[in-house]
């Protein structure tokens, strides 16, 4: 049988992209920076050109516009990072297809979010939470606490102390090998790994969205 299509949108070193593809997507990928290890086909490019140009011959559509303008930090400095999410929401309804937008909590107020996941939901030594806003309706993974000692993925890959816990203990900046196994994404570098989310978040959803296409 033919597997459906799914186009990745701002893709990066491709965690969502490659939960779709364990979840029984062929995944094309698009993002306006060179992305050398991403596990499957590749376009670099604007994203709403090749959504455009796409959208006729895929089955549904990920979207993971740029965080930046929604963190917690760049809201109260009024950040003048780009904010695509409404415009981003216009074009993928316009198309018609089956979609998610991914984002960071800080975005609540931008997003009609339908999901809230976390490292901890999915056994992983993370935490990294993430909204979801889709178009069809999936169910929550059962409810979590969160993760106890989690990798920090973010920032420089320089094993730098981040801060000091309440019980004296320091939480230092996760090793390559480190993140690579938390975000089970063992080819991505730590730029890749650090703005990704793990796959483990989007084979929850596409094994929904699969079952949506084929019902």
């Amino acid at each position: 049988m033919t597997r459906p299509v799914l186009l990745d949108l701002f893709c990066g070193a491709g965690g969502a992209g490659h939960g779709y593809w364990l979840a029984g997507f062929d995944v094309v990928g698009v993002d306006i920076a060179y992305q050398p290890t991403y596990p499957y086909e590749f376009i670099q490019g604007d994203w709403h050109k090749w959504l455009l140009n796409m959208a006729p011959g895929v089955d549904a559509v990920h979207a993971s516009p740029p965080c930046q303008g929604y963190t917690t930090m760049n809201n109260r400095h009024a950040s003048s990072s780009p904010r695509l999410i409404g415009d981003v929401r216009q074009a993928l309804q316009a198309t018609g297809l089956p979609y998610v937008i991914e984002n960071v909590p800080g975005a609540r107020r931008w997003m009609h979010p339908t999901l809230f996941l976390h490292g901890g939901q999915f056994g992983l030594p993370l935490w990294r939470p993430r909204l979801f806003e889709t178009s069809v309706l999936i169910p929550s993974p059962p409810k979590m606490p969160r993760p106890r000692d989690a990798a920090a993925i973010y920032g420089a890959n320089d094993q730098r102390r981040l801060l000091t816990r309440k019980d004296g203990t320091e939480l230092r900046a996760a090793s390559l090998e480190q993140a690579r196994t938390a975000m089970q994404m063992p080819w991505a570098d730590w730029d890749g790994l650090r703005e990704a989310i793990p796959p483990a978040y989007t084979h929850h959803i596409g094994q929904h969205f699969h079952t949506h296409l084929t019902a």
